[in-house]
C-alpha cells in the first residue's frame, strides 16, 4: 500500500445552477446586466432626470431619423444641436441636450471625439452670443423670481389657517421658504426628520444670552447630495408668528394628532376635497407605496403658485389667452411641417419660440423654486456671508448656481459714481 492509497480521492463539487425569475438585461454597448442591477443603476438617477433624460434622447433619435442619420453617426449630435439653434431654442437648451447626449453615448460605447465636443461647445457658445445680440428677447434663462418676505406674507395671508389645509398649506410654504428649500426637499421630509428645539444666543454687543426656539431639518438626500449623506438645516424662529415656520408647523402636527395620524411617515400629507387626509384621501397616491398619502413636489409648486396668484403677484390667464395660446402654436406647429425646406420649418418655429419667450418674460414667473431664490437673496441682502448662506441653501461655495442667486448689484448708497460731480 502506497501512501497516495490513504488519501480518499476528491471529485469535482456539483456545481448547482439557480435561475432567475427575471432574463438579464442586454446592454445598448454590449454586454449583460442582472434586471437587479438595471433596476439599481435606473434608480440611482431622480426619476425627474430619467424623465428628461428620456426625453432629450428621444428627440434625437426623432431628429436622426428625419434627417437620415445614425445615433452613433459622427457629428450626429453637433448638427442637432445647430438644428435646436435654428429652432430658436436657448443655449441653456443646447447646453442640457449636449450634456445627456455626450453622457448616453458614451455609456452606448459610442463616445464623441474630442474634435466633435469642442465643436459642440463652439456651437452653444455662439447660440449664447446670438441671444445676447437679439433684441426681441431678453438673453439668459428664464428664471423663477424670488419670493421676499414681505410677497411671503401677502401669500401666507391668503390662507384660511382655521382649517386642515390652510394649515397644511401654511407649513409648506414657510418650512419651503425658511430651509431655502427645493420644492422636492419639504415633500420628501418624514415626520422624524423634523425636530424642535431651543439654542442659547449671545449678543456681541452686551453678552447678554437668550434662548431661542428652533427647528432642525433632516434632509436625506436632495439635488446635490445623490449619495444621500444627509444634511442639516438650522432654522431660528423668526419674532413674526405670522412668518414662523415653527407655529406653522406645530399646527399641522396638532391636525395630524386630532386624526390619529401622529404616525411615521411623510410629514407633508395629501388631502382630498373632503377633507381626508394622508392615505385615507381619495385620489391618484405617489407611486412610492412608503411615501404613501405625501405630497409631492408637484404639490409644493402647485401650493406656491395658486398662493401667488390669491396675493396677486403672478396674474392668472384667463381661459381666452389659454386658448389663444394654444393655437398659435398648434397652427405654428402646422406650419412648420407644411414647409418646404427644413430652413423654413427651423425659421418659423424660431419667431414663434421667440414671441412666446417675450411673453412669458414680460410678466412675473413664480414657481416652487421662488421660495429658494427669494430666501437666499433675501439672507444675501441682510448682509450674511456668501459662504453661511451657501451652507444653509446646501451649495458648494464655488458652485455656479449659488453665484447666480446672488445680485452682482453695488448699493446706491456704495455706487461709485455718488462722489462724481461736474462743473456747472
Amino acid at each position: 500500500m502506497t501512501s497516495s492509497d490513504l488519501v480518499p480521492a476528491t471529485s469535482a463539487p456539483v456545481v448547482r445552477r439557480r435561475a432567475r425569475a427575471e432574463a438579464d438585461v442586454r446592454l445598448p454597448g454590449g454586454g449583460r446586466i442582472t434586471a437587479s442591477a438595471a433596476r439599481r443603476l435606473r434608480d440611482s438617477v431622480p426619476r425627474n432626470s430619467r424623465s428628461a433624460r428620456d426625453s432629450r434622447w428621444t428627440a434625437y433619435e426623432t431628429w436622426c431619423d428625419t434627417y437620415g442619420w445614425d445615433t452613433a453617426e459622427p457629428n450626429a449630435v453637433l448638427c442637432f444641436l445647430d438644428d435646436l439653434a435654428d429652432r430658436g431654442h436657448p443655449a441653456t437648451t443646447l447646453d442640457a441636450h449636449f450634456g445627456t447626449l455626450r453622457m448616453l453615448r458614451a455609456m452606448r460605447r459610442t463616445p464623441l471625439d474630442k474634435v466633435e465636443i469642442k465643436s459642440c461647445l463652439a456651437i452653444i457658445s455662439q447660440r449664447r452670443g446670438e441671444e445676447a445680440d437679439d433684441p426681441l428677447v431678453e438673453p439668459g434663462p428664464q428664471q423663477a423670481d424670488g419670493v421676499d418676505l414681505n410677497e411671503l406674507r401677502l401669500m401666507v395671508r391668503k390662507l384660511d389657517r382655521t382649517t386642515v389645509r390652510g394649515k397644511r398649506d401654511a407649513a409648506v410654504l414657510l418650512l419651503d421658504w425658511w430651509m431655502a428649500g427645493r420644492a422636492s426637499e419639504p415633500a420628501r421630509l418624514n415626520l422624524h426628520d423634523v425636530r424642535f428645539t431651543e439654542v442659547k444666543l449671545t449678543d456681541p454687543a452686551t453678552g447678554t444670552e437668550t434662548v431661542r426656539p428652533a427647528l432642525i431639518v433632516k434632509i436625506r438626500r436632495s439635488k446635490a447630495d445623490q449619495q444621500a449623506r444627509g444634511q442639516e438645516v438650522r432654522i431660528l424662529a423668526p419674532d413674526d408668528q405670522e412668518l414662523c415656520p415653527l407655529f406653522a408647523l406645530r399646527e399641522w402636527l396638532d391636525v395630524l394628532a386630532a386624526d390619529g395620524q401622529l404616525t411615521p411617515g411623510p410629514l407633508l400629507r395629501r388631502i382630498d376635497r373632503h377633507g381626508n387626509i394622508g392615505a385615507k384621501a381619495a385620489g391618484r397616491h405617489t407611486k412610492d407605496e412608503k411615501r404613501r398619502g405625501g405630497i409631492t413636489a408637484d404639490t409644493v409648486n402647485d401650493i406656491v403658485k395658486t398662493a401667488a396668484r390669491a396675493a396677486e403677484l403672478t396674474p392668472a390667464p384667463t381661459p381666452e389667452e389659454r386658448a389663444a395660446e394654444a393655437l398659435a402654436a398648434r397652427e405654428a406647429k402646422e406650419a412648420a411641417e407644411q414647409a418646404a425646406t427644413a430652413e423654413e420649418s427651423n425659421a418659423i418655429m424660431k419667431a414663434w419660440r421667440t414671441t412666446r419667450r417675450a411673453a412669458r418674460a414680460a410678466i412675473r414667473r413664480i414657481t416652487g423654486h421662488s421660495m429658494r431664490r427669494g430666501c437666499i437673496q433675501a439672507m444675501l441682502d441682510a448682509g450674511a456671508p456668501p459662504e453661511v448662506v451657501a451652507v444653509h441653501s446646501r451649495h458648494s461655495p464655488r458652485s455656479a448656481a449659488f453665484d447666480a442667486y446672488r445680485k452682482k448689484k453695488v448699493s446706491w448708497q456704495e455706487n461709485p459714481t455718488l462722489g462724481l460731480t461736474l462743473a456747472a
